[in-house]
């Protein structure tokens, strides 16, 4: 009972203390600010351009004079004159997943608020809506880019573009490329690490000597040759385009053979050396000749191979990776073997036999993605006998280099009025695939493939390069390269329902095309992808 009458005690003295102290404490009326940032508080950005901040907040500060101070940061510093309520930065440095802050001071109360925002600036030769243009300019190759700095993708409208002739010699102290252009290819390596950011290399294959080039700023790295057992090539050999993976590499020569090295080092674009002795099949002795590298999803957690096509025995064969991302078993890397007929289930009467397509020639082959984890190869074949045009897709699945054909469409393409030169298919999922005869561009709707192809576009001159492949942005977009070196950035998503004036986005509809902006004469269009695809 004592014990009980002093915790009573304590209770009462407790409670009259905290009502004789009521009115003691000067109770300040404060109105908290509150500070975002648009577009949820993320910002990607190119090297070069202003970066511009106007911070949202809950009530206006404008009117109070001297009471508020501001101070911006990115990664915990600030600079000079980061100290108005906005922020204006031309921006002088790359950053990765970096942090913009702005701290706002409120001198009456002595308080202060944060609000924060991220930021990535990538290098002008790093921008997602980017594509790489190989051309012949007086003889010479010329290496030019074209990206889109804004793009507004709710309405397809270019708002900035910036396009660069002669890339190569901006960035090498006015260095010539060399001369005959054949082809691009943007290769990849392995990351050191999860986090890191690997922006791929691109090789330039020309009659004069092939060349590979940092795909940060187009400065030459290596003459392909150095790349070649004793750092030359093979007697008589111009280097063409193959397929870069991550243990093993393969390219071609002028007459289809193939080379290939095994590195040591994924992580690394260059190393060891290619062999001076052409690939056989698995099982033959005689080098393969007239072959086609069918470039794609080669990464050996994704299929862990790419398709070679045999032009000289007309058949499918395959070349292995080797590895995965997380091993380096290497068993079996870079051999090459050849594909069956078909898939188990189906009809070979109604297909052409992957291991023996003779009566047809290949006009275009491609990978692409039906949805993970299954895979496709698209070959664009001519009947030699009748001159009609077939398209067929093979659905594939595996990885760890060793595919399985699930199934096989073949679909005859009706409404071409001539042999295509050129054919585009986008990477994922494609709805459409896209032909160039002459100065028209077709297009043939994947979802009704027995329906004719529509004619989608005009120009002014032949149409000699296209390129689907974005793989950003539901592959939206296709760049075409005409024979009098114009360039043009077509609309394609949702191709059927587009009006002529959606069609174009780049140059503006309608506009005449700058004649300081032709390249020449274009050989070839690639996307860059900026991540790990071998195109």
């Amino acid at each position: 009972m004592k014990n009980i009458y002093c915790i009573l005690l304590f209770t009462a003295f407790i409670l009259n203390a905290c009502y004789d102290d009521k009115g003691n404490y000067n109770y300040k009326d404060i109105n908290e600010i509150e500070i975002s940032f648009e577009d949820d508080a993320f910002y990607t950005k190119t090297f070069g351009e202003v970066l511009e901040l106007n911070p949202v907040l809950n009530f206006d500060l404008s009117q109070e004079g001297d009471r508020y101070t501001y101070l911006w940061k990115l990664n915990d510093e600030t600079r000079e004159g980061w100290d108005q309520p906005t922020l204006k930065w031309e921006i002088d440095e790359v950053v990765d997943r970096g942090k913009i802050s702005l701290e706002i001071t409120d001198h009456k109360y002595g308080v202060s608020y944060l609000g924060y925002a991220t930021l990535s600036v990538v290098g002008i030769y790093e921008n997602a809506r980017s594509w790489m243009i190989l051309s012949e300019v007086g003889g010479k190759s010329q290496l030019s880019y074209f990206n889109m700095l804004e793009y507004d993708s709710e309405v397809d409208t270019i708002i900035s573009s910036r396009i660069t002739l002669d890339v190569y010699g901006m960035n090498n102290d006015g260095a010539e490329l060399g001369s005959g252009p054949i082809a691009l290819q943007e290769h990849f390596r392995e990351g050191v690490d999860w986090n890191e950011n690997i922006v791929g290399n691109v090789c330039v294959f020309q009659e004069s000597g092939a060349v590979d080039l940092s795909g940060v700023d187009f400065t030459k790295e290596i003459d392909m040759a150095e790349a070649f057992d004793g750092g030359t090539y093979p007697a008589g050999v111009i280097l063409g385009p193959g397929t870069f993976m991550d243990w093993v590499d393969i390219v071609t020569d002028q007459e289809g053979r193939l080379y290939s090295r095994l590195k040591s080092v994924s992580t690394v674009y260059n190393t060891d050396y290619f062999l001076h002795t052409p690939l056989s099949c698995t099982g033959e002795t005689e080098p393969l000749r007239n072959c086609t590298v069918i470039p794609g999803y080669y990464r050996s957690n994704r299929t862990g191979y790419n398709f070679v096509y045999d032009g000289e025995n007309k058949r499918l064969l395959y070349v292995t990776n080797g590895g995965t991302n997380w091993e380096s078993d290497l068993q079996g890397a870079g051999r090459v073997t050849a594909l069956p007929a078909c898939g188990e289930n189906d009809d070979i009467d109604k297909i052409i036999p992957l291991n023996d397509m003779k009566g047809y020639e290949l006009l275009k082959a491609t990978m692409f993605g039906f949805g993970y984890p299954n895979y496709g190869v698209a070959l664009l074949l001519k009947e030699e006998a009748t001159g009609k045009i077939f398209l067929q897709r093979v659905k594939i699945t595996g990885s760890n280099a060793k595919p399985r054909i699930l199934e096989i469409f073949k679909d005859e393409v009706i409404g071409l009025p001539g042999i295509p030169t050129v054919s585009a298919l986008p990477l994922n999922g494609p709805e459409y695939m896209f032909f160039a005869v002459d100065k028209n561009v077709y297009c043939l709707d994947l979802n009704n493939i027995t329906k004719p192809v529509t004619l989608y576009k005009s120009f002014d001159a032949n149409v000699v390069a296209m390129n689907a492949e974005s793989e950003t942005y539901s592959c939206a977009h296709m760049a075409v390269g005409l024979e009098n070196g114009e360039f043009y950035i077509l609309m394609i998503y949702g191709a059927k329902n587009l009006s002529e004036e959606e069609k174009v986005i780049y140059p503006k509809h309608g506009a005449a095309y700058p004649a300081e902006e032709r390249m020449g004469r274009i050989v070839d269009i690639k996307y860059k992808q900026l991540d790990h695809w071998n195109y």
